[in-house]
């Protein structure tokens, strides 16, 4: 089984006006990893991610998306106006 030794998205950063959304891009090092990728917000209140990668913006705020896959984590912040 192959696991994932590397995370990288494409942005670590990012301001959403309220009521947008986002798509997060995550590569995975190997391409063929097996883990399962996982998202997780610090403040469901401020934004909301789907089990897809898809980042709401709810209220003015910062949250921290978390990618998880495997060991390896990644963290976005997400800055609301």
């Amino acid at each position: 089984q192959k696991t994932t030794r590397k995370i990288k998205l494409n942005r670590r950063k990012l301001t959403l006006k309220k009521g947008k959304s986002f798509r997060l891009k995550v590569t995975l090092t190997p391409a063929d990893s097996q883990d399962k990728i996982t998202y997780t917000t610090s403040k469901n209140s401020v934004a909301t991610v789907s089990s897809k990668g898809v980042i709401t913006a709810k209220k003015k705020g910062t949250a921290k998306i978390t990618v998880k896959s495997g060991k390896k984590s990644y963290v976005v912040t997400v800055t609301v106006k």
